[in-house]
């Protein structure tokens, strides 16, 4: 039997841990907001300017579609950014703060802990399980995003999303990013292209050393899973399943290629 843990709690070397209290300035200025260490970048650049930059990217790729599909934040709308990290993205969404209510939360307390300290106000953030579950109000938000998260969910992709689905009100935008047959193709064969990507070069060696047992371009998977069971999971899917699968769930409104580094982006709606 594979052990789990249910989320990565905060690090205590010594047995205990102690967070001293914080002046929170509530600033809604990107540009006054802290940068979290290099340590919990999750290799998204290898700079403060390219950790940030793409962080930006990621979310005016995001806020683009919304628009381009007819959904546009409005006041009093509520924003949860699910697996926010170390808030790579919800700090681009600081100028909409004081009218939405914006929500932050990952399995990884020390990532939430740091945010706690340094985003809040005029963000809120919570620590999570790897349970399917979330502890908001049903009908609860009105944009949900997830990016690169269901990348690493495998067996509870759906129940998550159906959990998702739960916390979200009628009319509200779920934004997905996850790997498919077009990002394989992309690290093992076209990696130049790829404007921005995370540990890019380490990924392909990564799946390469599958590609001889799996042969990527020749399957007919509709989902494959490598290293199953936790967080450090890889998956991908074939889109054409996912638009049919997720399809029964929620209404997809469009599938974008290359939206999110090499990850394509799902955008749904209840």
């Amino acid at each position: 039997m594979v052990e789990t843990r249910e989320y990565v709690p905060y690090p205590a070397p010594e047995g205990f841990y102690v967070l001293q209290k914080t002046n929170g300035q509530g600033q809604y200025d990107n540009s006054d907001l802290p940068v979290p260490p290099e340590s919990q970048w999750e290799g998204y650049g290898k700079t403060v300017e390219a950790f940030l930059a793409g962080g930006k990217s990621d979310i005016d790729t995001m806020m683009m579609l919304l628009n381009s599909s007819g959904f546009f934040l409005q006041k009093a709308n509520r924003i949860l950014d699910f697996g926010c990290a170390s808030g790579r993205m919800i700090r681009w969404l600081a100028s909409l703060a004081h009218d939405c209510e914006s929500w932050g939360v990952d399995i990884n307390a020390k990532h939430v802990v740091w945010c706690q300290e340094n985003l809040s106000p005029p963000f809120n953030f919570a620590t999570v399980t790897t349970r399917p579950h979330l502890p908001f109000e049903d009908r609860y938000f009105d944009l949900i995003y997830c990016g690169s998260v269901f990348t690493h969910i495998d067996d509870l992709a759906e129940a998550w999303l159906l959990e998702i689905k739960s916390v979200m009100r009628p009319g509200g935008n779920l934004y997905i990013t996850v790997h498919d047959k077009h990002t394989a193709d992309l690290i093992l064969n076209h990696l130049d292209r790829v404007p921005y990507a995370p540990n890019a070069k380490d990924f392909r060696d990564f799946l390469l050393s599958y590609d001889k047992y799996i042969n990527f371009h020749a399957s007919t998977y509709y989902k494959l899973s490598i290293n199953p069971g936790g967080p450090q999971s890889q998956v991908f899917y074939d889109i054409d399943y996912l638009r049919q699968h997720w399809g029964r769930i929620l209404k997809i409104k469009s599938i974008t290629l290359e939206a999110y580094g090499y990850q394509t982006a799902v955008l749904l709606e209840k």
